[in-house]
């Protein structure tokens, strides 16, 4: 595409060719279910079909009472809206896109105009204003133009006449999103805005960009989610965030904040997260989040479940101020928007959330000059095209509110737009402020008095500080390289300081002429925000020389402060700065290992042989286990990306997602080899968790730490903590675990951390040894809940199936807690669903044969009141009456604790099956009969769910996490998914087929996907890994692996009891 495109030509070529292929397309009645309607069908259609559905829409509903709401439009004529843009004046913009997340379709995304020019709430005229582009995402309106997102580009589309359709296309940012051929539009570019300082921020999915071009032909590449932003002419583009998952939008403050919702990663650590980006920001996803916490800026919240969407920041002044001057977030998953209340703290905030307005699977808001809010929904969607009847939007404004006229910008006077600086709507301070830069750009001076009223008004501190900021942003706009100068003496203020220090450097390019003195007076200023914004500023500019002065903030109190120095002083390559505190032996702890942080940031062969020389000199043991720390992280580097996807389950382990070699990797392994062989046992133990968190092939050296052990009994806590945390455990060192775990002496979370290791191997003799360890560990409080790690480990071993026959024997022997464990293992073994039949049915057969003698029969039924297991419900019931008095009172204790109701059972055995009858009815039935949570959850076990899914977080995520799926989906889709388990495939787990070199195939749904492997999860719910290298090819199979017919044994009763238990899941804190 050229980078100016007339757009009627191509679009009506695009009738022509559509013409000839449908006839009588074009006809006025819109009639079609399988596309959007056409331009000229849009001129016969309703933004409302009827007063009866909007009624009916209005319902479902739900705003403060301080609001007044309409139905503003529905389909046909507007569907599918994904994000909104509100002009000054209330003129609607919205992205529709009929490919919803999944479809590729062309022709089905479209940008419209909606208007109500009546003024009674709902929208009278609908045009399309780009009437033909692929996933239109995030758009921003600037008084003639729109700026669009839509992957793989960023364009501007300018309406010269007016009339609501755009007439002249320009390409900004080319290849910021990948395009069809590659994958559909899900995790990928999203939302756009703009900010009061003339950047547009840029709301980048995980999925992220291979190589992204600007007009001034810079480039980017993004591999994983942040915030990019970029000049409103395409120049200057940078990422300003890095480290989110699948953020949609954010919302920019008039003051410069910018905050997202995030999306949760379904069960892997990551939930639904509020962030603050201030610039220079890492947050972590995917590769610090778990290993390196540490590193990264925390959220400001973590909200569990749903799906964010969509946000706004609102500040106008019809609503009311409880609800004012803050972000809005929209959740898809929740269907709620919330406000968030921010409280300053340092320099960043502690956040509320409020519930504000509730509506079916709410995608975006946004606000106009009036105060009116708008919302859209997604309502009756799906993830692909599923016809013309989807969504709606709704107009919210405040009851009683008459807004000012809103003035004609492009007809004001310089006079009237300064003083619309002043005003506190920021809508109309945005309009106004790009007015004047509109006026005074691209080579025309600013008038000496526009410029000296606006330098007034940013130096005036009995104004608002929004209006105070926007008149500094618009001096640096329309002053360019003079309004450093123009600004600088501004800095003194300490109100307006962060900004001035932000506006000094924030425009890029040349800082020759930039005033470093008010840059380098921040960093020593009392207010964190100010310091974070000189860490930035100092950063920019990119003068290494500058970096000793800025490396005093490595250990500012401030979290926020210090995580930006870090950024900087990475940006700068800081070394020499950041080695001459590692050598001060005056340092303070938090300066050494923020230097260290930036160091291990560098791999450069000079750092390298500057640690590995102060590690063979420093003996304080503390310095030289940061330094070891530094050298792990240098050991690899993040290999260069191909473009290949890391899908929506990316291995989180870190530090890096593709670690390669490169030229010092065996010069530092070798170092950390000798460094273990001639440590004490701290250190050694040091040594060996680095290697775990950084993933560094343990080899020699963990054959060494083992053979060291065997001897010095002092190491077997190390070997049990860094095994603990391994992939796999070495043969070798299975003895020292089985000792380690056995032992009377062992400590209680030692022994937690050799079970946990144990139960990755398929040794008899290591879960002989669990069996007797893991019940001591259970009698114990350990620390970090290693105790109750260890049993989940048990629990959740994919190598119980291993030993099926060690369980059988320990548990005919009737021998106390190793037995009673022992017992539990087969009942859960028993129970699976999935995996092999063949170890179900040994497991199958000892429980049987055990249940004839009376002192198994106890056994069994305290083991399934242990592990919760209802799968032998009937005949747990029928031992109520044994003739064994013992048999009779532990059926009692276990029926008690199970809370299995007998009459239930016995009912349940006349009712009809599931199977048995048409599936809308039973889902129909579902719906509307309200079962019981706790036969819910005894059915969740009882049913196998368990061998696929989990639903606490601390648990290993097997299959699609249903801790908070009732966050994400209603009661009907629920369901349907249970008894339809093809026709929705949860995100990240449709099953793929791999064919290997060697012959062999495997078919499972991808667990974590690494750069150099994938984890997959096969039918017989067993994990297996496949190098990469390995794979000769695969394809996606849509269908899910979940088989047809789990529920087929239940009741309509059953079922409803099934899903108020994953209703509960969601209802708990």
């Amino acid at each position: 595409m050229n980078a100016c495109t007339p757009i009627r030509a191509r679009f009506a070529a695009l009738l022509v060719n559509l013409g000839a292929a449908f006839g009588s397309l074009w006809a006025a009645d819109y009639t079609a279910t399988d596309r959007q309607p056409t331009p000229e069908e849009l001129k016969s259609l309703s933004p409302v079909a009827s007063a009866e559905k909007a009624a009916a829409l209005l319902k479902e509903v739900q705003f403060p009472p301080e609001f007044d709401v309409t139905i503003f439009a529905t389909p046909p004529a507007v569907n599918y809206p994904v994000f909104v843009a509100a002009a000054p004046d209330g003129t609607l913009y919205v992205s529709s896109d009929g490919n919803g997340s999944l479809d590729r379709k062309p022709h089905l995304g479209r940008v419209l105009r909606v208007r109500d020019t009546d003024g009674d709430g709902q929208a009278d005229q609908v045009t399309a204003f780009v009437p033909d582009v692929d996933s239109p995402r995030g758009l921003a309106w600037d008084y003639d133009r729109l700026y669009l997102l839509h992957p793989p580009d960023i364009s501007v589309f300018i309406d010269h006449d007016g009339d609501g359709v755009a007439e002249e296309q320009k390409t900004l940012v080319s290849g910021i999103a990948f395009t069809f051929k590659d994958r559909p539009a899900d995790h990928s570019s999203n939302g756009l805005e703009l900010g009061i300082d003339g950047w547009l921020y840029a709301a980048i999915g995980d999925f992220g960009f291979m190589e992204a071009t600007g007009t001034d032909g810079k480039k980017l590449q993004l591999r994983g989610g942040g915030v990019v932003r970029v000049r409103p002419d395409g120049t200057g583009l940078e990422v300003f965030a890095e480290g989110t998952r699948n953020i949609l939008e954010v919302a920019m403050s008039p003051l410069l904040d910018g905050f997202a919702r995030d999306n949760t990663n379904d069960g892997g650590g990551w939930d639904v997260r509020l962030h603050h980006f201030s610039g220079y920001t890492r947050h972590g996803y995917p590769r610090l989040f778990k290993n390196f916490p540490e590193e990264i800026v925390q959220p400001l919240a973590d909200y569990g479940g749903g799906s964010g969407c969509g946000a706004a920041w609102i500040d106008e002044p019809g609503i009311p101020a409880a609800w004012n001057n803050a972000p809005f977030t929209a959740d898809w998953g929740t269907e709620w928007i919330y406000h968030h209340g921010l409280t300053v703290k340092g320099a960043t905030f502690d956040a509320t959330q409020e519930k504000f307005a509730k509506l079916p699977r709410v995608t975006d808001l946004d606000v106009d000059a009036h105060s009116a809010i708008y919302a859209a929904s997604w309502k009756g969607a799906s993830f692909t095209w599923v016809g013309p009847e989807v969504g709606f939007l709704v107009r919210a404004t405040p009851r009683g509110f008459t807004s000012p006229p809103l003035p004609d910008f492009n007809k004001a006077s310089n006079e009237e737009l300064l003083s619309l600086l002043e005003s506190p709507s920021h809508r109309r301070r945005l309009a106004a402020q790009r007015e004047l830069i509109r006026r005074y750009g691209e080579g025309i001076p600013l008038p000496m008095p526009v410029r000296t009223s606006l330098r007034i008004l940013a130096g005036n501190p009995n104004v608002p500080l929004a209006s105070r900021i926007a008149a500094t942003f618009a001096l640096q706009q329309t002053l360019g390289v003079e309004a450093p100068k123009a600004l600088a003496d501004l800095a003194g203020d300490p109100t307006l300081a962060p900004w001035i220090i932000r506006a000094l450097t924030d425009r890029g390019g040349d800082y020759v002429g930039v005033p470093t003195a008010p840059i380098l007076a921040a960093l020593g200023s009392p207010d964190p925000r100010t310091r974070r914004e000189a860490s930035v500023a100092i950063g920019r500019l990119g003068d290494a020389k500058r970096a000793p002065e800025l490396v005093p903030l490595l250990a500012d109190p401030d979290p926020i402060v210090a995580h930006t120095a870090v950024q900087s002083l990475i940006r700068l390559r800081a070394s020499d700065a950041c080695l001459a505190v590692v050598d001060d032996q005056e340092a303070t702890p938090a300066m050494r290992s923020g230097s260290l942080r930036v160091l291990q940031a560098l791999p450069e062969t000079a750092v390298v042989e500057a640690l590995l020389s102060r590690l063979s000199k420093e003996t304080d043991p503390q310095r030289r286990a940061h330094l070891i720390t530094a050298l792990c992280r240098l050991h690899w580097v993040e290999g260069p990306w191909k473009g290949d996807s890391w899908g929506t389950r990316p291995d989180t382990r870190g530090p890096f997602y593709q670690p390669e070699t490169w030229s010092e990797t065996f010069k530092i392994a070798a170092a950390l080899k000798a460094t273990l062989a001639s440590a004490d046992s701290k250190e050694a133990a040091h040594v060996g968790r680095e290697l775990a968190r950084h993933r560094i092939p343990a080899g020699e050296a963990l054959d060494l730490l083992v053979a060291r052990a065997r001897a010095d009994s002092s190491l077997l806590p190390a070997i049990a903590a860094q095994l603990s945390q391994a992939e796999d455990v070495p043969a070798a060192a299975v003895p020292l675990l089985v000792k380690t775990a056995t032992a009377a002496d062992t400590p209680d979370a030692v022994r937690a951390q050799a079970v946990i290791a144990l139960v990755k191997t398929d040794k008899a003799d290591a879960w002989r040894a669990v069996l007797v360890a893991l019940p001591l560990v259970q009698k114990t409080k350990t620390e970090n809940n290693l105790a109750e790690k260890a049993r989940n480990a048990f629990n959740n071993s994919v190598r119980l199936e291993s030993v099926p026959d060690v369980f059988a024997e320990q548990a005919a022997k009737v021998a106390g807690e190793p037995s009673f464990l022992a017992e539990v293992a087969l009942l859960k073994l028993a129970a699976r669903k999935v995996g092999s039949p063949e170890v179900r049915e040994v497991a199958t057969k000892a429980l049987d044969s055990g249940w004839s003698d009376p002192k198994r029969r106890v056994q069994i039924l305290r083991a399934a009141a242990e592990a919760r297991d209802t799968s032998r419900a009937a005949q747990f019931v029928a031992a109520l009456e044994d003739p064994d008095s013992d048999v009779a009172q532990a059926a009692k204790e276990t029926v008690k604790r199970l809370k299995i109701d007998p009459e239930k059972i016995r009912a349940d055995a006349q009712s009809p099956r599931v199977g048995e009858l048409a599936v809308n009815d039973v889902i129909a039935a579902a719906i509307t009969t309200r079962g019981d949570a706790t036969r819910g959850e005894q059915l969740f076990l009882q049913v196998g769910c368990t061998s696929c899914h989990t639903v606490k977080a601390d648990e290993p995520l097997k299959g699609p996490f249903l801790g908070t799926i009732a966050t994400t989906y209603q009661r009907p889709a629920l369901a349907e998914a249970i008894l339809v388990p093809n026709k929705t495939i949860a995100q990240g787990f449709v099953a793929n087929h791999f064919e290997l070199k060697d012959g062999s195939e495997v078919d499972g749904f991808v667990v974590r996907e690494a750069a150099d492997a994938v984890t997959i999860r096969t039918i017989t719910a067993q994990e297996q890994t496949v190098a990469v290298g390995d794979i000769a090819k695969r394809e996606r199979q849509e269908r899910s692996l979940m088989p047809e017919g789990l529920a087929a044994g239940l009741t309509v009763k059953e079922l409803a009891s099934l899903l108020d238990y994953l209703e509960s899941l969601a209802a708990k804190p």
